[in-house]
């Protein structure tokens, strides 16, 4: 039996109007009209795609990058919004999983990822409501404690950033009693990231890429020692290619479709909170995310608008968040807000589109001669899109390249086993997820009431 896995690109959802209201007005970029040619050719107009435009551009390479809908439309433009210094795996994770040297490079590159969004949004000047006082992660239960101080302690060893919390400095921060210990990442922060995305593209542009929206690639074919990509108003004929789609790549090129899994992930925006509660919730302005193992992210938007992630159907087109789970979830840790379980607390929700490879780590391919792609971020793309975007550029620059932007390993594609089964095993995963998260909450006695 065979169970179909969603279309990102059949999602109708539109960009989220909270981050619309406080990002700058879209710079409109025209449908390609004929046939150009460039040195480079990008596919996708998110982060990882704009970041290596940018890079390309301001190493003296005029790329040409195509979106098929508008720049930051997809999962870039729908992210929650935290800058981490880190993978969806922590710093032991990643050592044992490359060995040493190559883990420890990776560890390097990602704990620097955050400088390096910061620093592009400062060269470039990128209105985004860039912020950066730190994350907060705080344990949800005990057995997560001792993770948590081994965070801080391995990076207090090398120089810090990372500063472990007791109870009343984790309240201090957070606004709420709910947590015993937590740490602060000084390293990290948050941004706009719509408006982060549409940055780097004005960036882009502005240093010399082209780019051209609502142009979707219809085909790839080699032609001689480079490439052509077709579309409905012409094509673009490139010695280099990078596929820089992510959930949306698996249309782009065989290989790709059965690498990853596309999943929905959720977030809701509350009504406007009166100034004295926002003041008193997450008063540094810090995101605090806790150690359980689903969507637990919560900070402040400009406006007193308190944001969410949130849990939800994974893999349908037209689902809604479970907004009455997140709802208990604030009341928990905020009952002076006065939450209640119906849809009138909440302004606004949104999805978007993550791509879950097996191990939860991206990739980066080189699928043939000068054909190159990133993706699978499993929602950690706003550092480390930057980052493998800057590193598709050095790769596709060859020897002329950067070789200290090359930092992470390039691999062959390795289709999932039993992909076609990966729709009822995520869903029943999903459901045991749910189910430990609960039984945890309830045996340190903080289940919602």
């Amino acid at each position: 039996m065979f169970w179909p896995l969603p279309s990102p690109a059949d999602d109708p959802s539109p960009p989220p109007d909270a981050y619309a209201r406080s990002a700058p007005p879209r710079q409109p970029f025209p449908r390609l009209a004929g046939d150009v040619s460039a040195p480079v050719a990008i596919v996708g107009g998110g982060i990882t795609g704009l970041s290596a435009a940018l890079h390309l551009a301001e190493a003296g390479v005029r790329p040409v990058v195509l979106e098929r809908g508008q720049v930051a439309q997809g999962a870039s433009g729908r992210a929650f919004g935290n800058v981490v210094p880190y993978a969806k795996h922590q710093h032991d994770h990643i050592l044992g999983h490359f060995g040493r040297d190559a883990g420890q490079r990776v560890v390097d590159a990602l704990a620097a990822g955050p400088d390096a969004v910061y620093s592009l949004i400062g060269r470039h000047s990128i209105d985004c409501d860039a912020v950066r006082n730190g994350l907060i992660f705080a344990a949800h239960d005990r057995a997560s404690e001792a993770a948590l101080r081994a965070r801080a302690a391995y990076w207090e060893a090398r120089g810090g950033g990372v500063d472990f919390l007791g109870a009343a400095e984790t309240a201090r921060l957070t606004g709420t009693r709910y947590y015993d210990v937590g740490v602060l990442d000084r390293r990290g922060g948050t941004v706009n990231p719509l408006a982060y995305t549409r940055g780097l593209a004005a960036a882009a542009a502005k240093t010399g890429a082209r780019i051209h929206e609502n142009t979707a690639v219809t085909a790839l074919e080699r032609r001689g020692d480079g490439w052509r990509l077709r579309t409905a108003g012409g094509s673009v004929d490139a010695a280099c290619v990078l596929l820089c789609a992510n959930a949306y790549a698996g249309g782009l090129h065989r290989a790709l479709a059965r690498s990853f899994v596309p999943m929905r992930a959720y977030q809701l925006v509350s009504r406007p909170l009166s100034p004295n509660l926002t003041a008193a919730i997450l008063p540094g302005g810090q995101t605090l995310t806790d150690t359980r193992r689903l969507f637990s992210g919560v900070r402040m938007l400009p406006g007193g608008h308190l944001h969410v992630s949130a849990d939800g159907p994974v893999f349908d087109v037209g689902g809604q968040p479970f907004a009455a789970q997140a709802a208990d979830r604030i009341r928990a840790l905020f009952p002076e807000i006065g939450f209640g379980r119906g849809a009138g607390d909440w302004a606004g929700s949104w999805a978007g589109w993550v791509a879950v490879t097996r191990d939860e780590y991206p990739r980066v391919h080189a699928l043939d001669d000068g054909l190159w792609t990133a993706y699978g971020y499993s929602g950690r793309g706003i550092a480390f899109g930057t980052l493998l975007g800057r590193q598709l550029a050095a790769l596709a620059q060859g020897p002329g390249g950067d070789p200290a932007h090359v930092f992470f390993p390039v691999t062959p594609v390795t289709p999932i086993v039993s992909h076609a089964l990966a729709r009822p095993a995520i869903s029943l995963f999903m459901s045991y997820l749910r189910w430990r998260d609960r039984r945890d909450l309830v045996r340190a006695g903080r289940a919602p009431a």
